[in-house]
């Protein structure tokens, strides 16, 4: 009953997907054959491959997000008031006083629905 839903597929080092890689580009196994025996999707395979011509070796960028992807990844930064600019404050100030308007706007939208 406490069966997976889902099975896990084996998880390669980059020396041995560097290995497969090179199986399939010196056509010693087939791409079916391939992904068959060590049980990836073929279009992992092709990720592979495309690593490999372009970085002579296969990338491991598991939880690695690119930064140009994800602009605000991670913690935001804590904000030094000290070294901003004056107007830099003043844009700082009229953006934290529009999100408090736009919060005491839909408290007050709130209480006149349940009403």
């Amino acid at each position: 009953m406490n069966e997976r839903k889902y099975r896990t597929h084996p998880k390669y080092t980059i020396e041995q997907k560097n290995e497969i890689v090179i199986l399939y580009l010196n056509k010693e196994l087939a791409q079916t054959n391939i992904v068959n025996q060590f049980d990836i999707h073929h279009s992992l395979l092709q990720k592979w491959v495309k690593q490999y011509r372009e970085h002579g070796t296969t990338i491991d960028n598991r939880g690695k997000g690119k930064k140009s992807e994800i602009p605000n990844k991670g913690r935001p930064k804590k904000i030094d008031l000290a070294s901003m600019t004056k107007e830099e404050l003043i844009q700082y100030i009229k953006v934290d006083e529009d999100i408090k308007k736009t919060v005491a706007y839909l408290r007050r939208q709130k209480k006149s629905i349940k009403s």
